[in-house]
């Protein structure tokens, strides 16, 4: 692996931390300026923007308490792909669900500039796939 896809890997995790504590500002020192966020699920449209993501990723922390974990990731050049897991709480709930995904992240001048997330998320139900063992694989795993 080379320095800059070290780099790349320490960066995307550190964003990760900063949307895991919900902090403002370790977020926006792994993101450009004009960073835009898409999804999968059609419900949620691109987020464009440092400010907006920021902003929308510190809502989420406050509002659902996120347990954010990367439990794989891949470098190459100024690409990162990580598998990811996120216990979270619905709102007015009190349950805790699983969201498990995968993104793909492009960096520019040591920063992400694009995130592709792909995912499902379902506030009724775990989204995980069947009988595959996480917890052998030291996945995060619901308390």
């Amino acid at each position: 692996m080379t320095p800059t896809e070290s780099a790349n890997l320490a960066l995307v995790y550190r964003y990760f931390e900063g949307c895991s504590l919900g902090d403002a500002g370790i977020l926006r020192e792994t993101l450009t300026g004009d960073v835009v966020h898409y999804f999968l699920p059609p419900r949620f449209p691109p987020i464009r923007g440092a400010d907006h993501l920021v902003r929308h990723w510190c809502k989420f922390h406050r509002l659902l308490a996120p347990t954010w974990s990367i439990d794989h990731a891949i470098a190459r050049d100024d690409e990162v792909v990580s598998e990811w897991s996120c216990v979270w709480t619905p709102v007015d709930s009190g349950r805790r669900v699983m969201m498990r995904g995968s993104e793909w992240y492009v960096l520019a001048e040591g920063r992400i500039r694009e995130i592709r997330a792909y995912l499902i998320d379902d506030p009724a139900t775990d989204t995980e796939l069947q009988g595959f063992p996480y917890p052998e694989r030291g996945f995060l795993a619901k308390d």
